[in-house]
């Protein structure tokens, strides 16, 4: 991706939920997490996120719901406002790349043990893989730790 200016913050959330879409979620995850990435306030109620992502109230719903279950927003009350409010996790971001490694980390293992089911010299392309998801996990690993050690404490 080259360096766009966004115009709009439309543009900007467009641009990122189709990211969201090609790493296999569903495009709406994206929307509404990075609109709540440059909406302003940065809390945003139900029905703001249906009005400005253009939404349906069931499809907030079970969006909003998930993303709750998975540590990535958190619901906020406003005084004298009788809607709940969402926002971004203040970690959110490191969670997503979290659970990434998670994943990581479980495909290494899945194919270090797949590893004994071939012989040495047909094990080329898994050993490869594995090799190639022992060096990713290592690395995000090592990256989010530092991220953490400079940014968050």
């Amino acid at each position: 991706m080259n360096n766009r200016q966004y115009k709009t913050k439309q543009e900007f959330v467009d641009d990122f939920s189709l990211k969201y879409e090609e790493m296999g979620y569903a495009r709406i995850y994206g929307q509404i997490i990075g609109w709540l990435l440059v909406c302003e306030p940065e809390h945003q109620s139900f029905s703001d996120l249906i009005e400005n992502l253009d939404i349906s109230k069931a499809s907030v719903s079970i969006v909003t719901r998930t993303l709750l279950d998975r540590g990535i927003i958190e619901k906020v009350r406003i005084k004298g406002d009788r809607q709940i409010h969402f926002k971004l996790k203040d970690a959110s971001v490191t969670s997503i790349l979290e659970s990434h490694l998670r994943l990581n980390q479980d495909l290494q293992c899945i194919t270090s043990a797949g590893l004994s089911l071939l012989s040495e010299e047909n094990s080329g392309r898994l050993s490869k893989t594995n090799s190639l998801l022992s060096f990713i996990t290592k690395e995000i690993d090592t990256t989010i730790q530092k991220y953490k050690a400079e940014f968050l404490d």
